[in-house]
Formats: structure tokens, sequence, C-alpha cells
């Protein structure tokens, strides 16, 4: 067993052993009339505040507290014995007042962001390795625009030098969309190559029609339509990150927020 598979099983196990444990301790402490209610909402705040801590871990790695990669793995084991016990709190039921409701719909929308973030950092990163050196995001409009008006001078150089406009033809018709702006979001986020492919297969179509020295000007614009595509992809792969935390993180502060007045109004009315 590898030692990745090793850490999963380990993490898996205890997690298990922990959510059974709690949940013969929550029956426990309800058959003998304690205030398990109380105890678990106590808890499931805490842990919450505590799982706030990864965001504030990564923004300040210099702290020697555990790698970012141990973090990242009691944040996700913790998140997920947070949303069992969330449930557990809930007594598996669906809220009935204004607050609780509230809270109820802030907590499922955290667990969701969470475990669709769990898959985006999983996946995304991988795809960013595979497409080569990461980009700067903040740098990748100028860096398109750029490629945009290299591609546009070799197209009207190709049209003056040869005295014909077939070249500029295909590009306005088939590519200035294309370099004009980042395009595929969907193709790019589920790993689909099919709009690149296509838009090569066009290319290699004219291509056979054409002299020796514009069939030279169609390669070099099948190269630049492979490098638009390599920033395309990491615009939609990094910007869809930014824009995950820009939802998980006030989501999360929002629950809190909310979780905290329930938690007084529910200890004063107790």
């Amino acid at each position: 067993m590898t030692g990745l598979k090793a850490r999963r099983t380990f993490g898996i196990t205890l997690l298990l052993l922990v959510a059974a444990g709690y949940f013969w301790l929550d029956y426990a402490l309800k058959t003998s009339f304690q205030l398990a209610a109380q105890i678990s909402g106590y808890l499931l705040f805490g842990l919450c505040l505590f799982l706030t801590f990864f965001n504030a871990r990564k923004k300040l790695p210099f702290i020697p507290l555990l790698r970012a990669s141990t973090w990242m793995q009691i944040h996700i084991y913790v998140g997920y014995f947070v949303m069992f016990l969330g449930c557990l709190h809930a007594g598996f039921r669906l809220p009935t007042g204004g607050l609780e409701i509230t809270v109820a719909v802030l907590f499922a929308l955290v667990s969701l962001s969470g475990v669709v973030g769990l898959i985006l950092t999983r996946v995304l990163p991988a795809r960013l390795t595979v497409h080569g050196e990461n980009l700067v995001f903040e740098r990748i409009p100028g860096m398109r625009s750029k490629l945009r008006d290299e591609v546009e001078n070799l197209v009207v150089k190709s049209a003056e030098t040869t005295e014909s406009s077939t070249i500029a033809d295909f590009y306005r018709q088939n590519l200035a969309d294309y370099f004009g702006q980042p395009m595929h979001c969907g193709s790019h986020l589920f790993g689909s190559a099919k709009p690149l492919h296509h838009m090569l297969e066009q290319i290699a179509s004219l291509g056979r029609y054409l002299d020796e020295n514009e069939r030279q000007v169609m390669d070099e614009l099948s190269d630049h339509v492979r490098a638009k595509n390599n920033l395309d992809f990491q615009w939609y792969a990094q910007g869809t990150l930014k824009v995950w935390l820009f939802i998980h993180i006030p989501l999360t502060f929002a629950l809190l927020l909310f979780a905290a007045t329930h938690g007084i109004l529910a200890t004063k009315f107790t």
C-alpha cells in the first residue's frame, strides 16, 4: 500500500470511528436527559472556527505549524465530521424557525462548496501541471492581447506577401472571435480537447489547397491556436479556483455569524 493510500485509509477509518463514537455519546446524553443539543452545538461551532484557521495558515506559511498538506488533510476530514455532526445536531430533520432555516441553508451551502472545492483542488492543479508552467493569472489578459496582435500581424503580412485573401478570410470567419476573448470554458474545465482539435483540423484542411508559403503561415497559425488554448485553460482553471474561494469563505463567515446568533438565543431561552 502506498503512502497516500495508507494515509487515506487511516483518515477514513479514524473519521468513521470518531463519528460512531460521538453518535453513541449523543444517544447516551439524550437518553439520560442531558443537554445533548447544546453540547453538539458548541462542538460544531468550535470545529467550524477551527476549519477557518486553514485559510489563515495558507496566508502565513512561515508559521511552523505542520505542513500545508497536513493542514489540508486535517481540514478535509474535520470538514466531513462537521457535516455529520451538523446533521446529528439537527436531528436529521428539516428545521422550522426562520433563523434555524437560515443556518441550515448556509450550512448546506458551505458543505456543498467545500466538497466542490475539494474536487476542484484535486483536478485542476494536476491539469495545470500537465499544461506546463503556471502563468500569473493577472498577466493572462495582456498575454492574450499580445498573442492576438501577433496573429493579426501574421495574417496581414501573409495577405500582402501572397496577394491572396484566403488566409485572412479564414481567420475572420473562424478564428477572430477565438483570439479576441477566452473561449470554451466548459471544455477546459471538463478536460475536453474537441474544440482545439476541430480548429486544428480546419487549419489542416485549408492547408491542403495552399502553396508552400501559405502552408507555412498556417503552421504558425496552428502554433498560435495551441498557445491561445493554453492561455484559456490557465484563465479558466485559475479563475475557477479564485471564484470558489470568494464563494466558500464568505459563506463560512456568514454561517459562523448566524450560528453564533442561533447559539446565543438557544442558550438564553432554553
